[in-house]
């Protein structure tokens, strides 16, 4: 196991978030494991408010965050980020990975758009750090994390792009590494379509209540250059004419990436344009 090779005091704080599966099951794998506490929640609150919750709760300097639907791809995984605790550094993010091999088709839009632009090598999200900030996999000191986590108001879908923002203004040091986690809790093609909705929302919720909002994020980087050239009504226009015709491109089984960022592009075209 890899961490009786640690050699540190370490603790595993699991944390069930109005979870209805797999309590009783996960209760008994945790209670086997030492230093370990199994948390319960009945209501739902959410990852922000869970994640402050966690880190509270913890007595140690670092925290090492887990999604659940995730697992180490490498056997010295804790290893890896254990030669950073006494780095300068005040985040280290490992990355995500995917499995070679494609899943069911009810699963290919999830696969295809993780595999483009979430497998990414630490050399390449390292030329722009705080862009590509996976939240399944990092590591982080506990006293940053409570500070820039306390900052966002809100529960929802979509805040990684703001948590980086946030880590970029109060200048907190962010390194990449090759310390990748395989990504098994794969959504539907439905499910992620509408996550990517719901993350967009997010998007243009941030940009209209801080309008000098400035992130590193490619979408938004794209809506204000069409809006410097006046074709965000015409985006708009094409987006609503032809986005039943697009969203059954995407829930086929061979979903066109392409389509998918036109699709988010004209989706936050149509909220900018709104009252939200």
């Amino acid at each position: 196991m890899q961490l009786s090779q640690l050699k540190i005091p370490y603790e595993i704080i699991c944390y069930e978030d109005a979870s209805t599966k797999y309590i009783e099951e996960n209760r008994a794998a945790i209670a086997k494991i030492a230093n370990a506490k199994h948390l319960i929640s009945k209501t739902n609150n959410g990852r922000i408010t869970t994640r402050q919750l966690l880190a509270k709760n913890t007595d140690y300097d670092w925290l090492l965050f887990l999604d659940a639907d995730v697992i180490p791809k490498n056997d010295n995984f804790l290893q890896r980020y254990k030669a950073y605790l006494d780095s300068s550094y005040d985040a280290i993010y490992g990355g995500y990975y995917y499995h070679q091999t494609k899943p069911k088709k009810e699963y290919s839009l999830r696969w295809h758009y993780g595999k483009t632009y979430e497998q990414v090598s630490a050399k390449i999200c390292n030329t722009s750090p705080y862009k590509i900030m996976i939240s399944g996999n990092f590591m982080i000191k506990k006293s940053v994390f409570l500070n820039i986590n306390n900052k966002i108001e809100s529960d929802g879908y979509g805040y990684d792009n703001y948590f980086g923002l946030l880590m970029k203004l109060n200048n907190i040091k962010v390194f990449h590494i090759n310390n990748e986690v395989f990504h098994n809790g794969l959504d539907t093609n439905p499910v992620f379509l509408n996550k990517v909705e719901k993350a967009v929302e997010t998007l243009a919720q941030l940009y209209k209540k801080y309008p000098d909002f400035t992130t590193e994020n490619t979408l938004l980087e794209l809506y204000k250059k069409l809006k410097n050239i006046g074709l965000t009504k015409p985006t708009e226009w094409f987006f609503k004419q032809y986005k039943s015709a697009i969203r059954r491109q995407l829930l086929s089984p061979k979903p066109n990436l392409k389509l998918l960022q036109f699709y988010k592009l004209g989706y936050l075209c149509t909220l900018m344009s709104r009252n939200l």
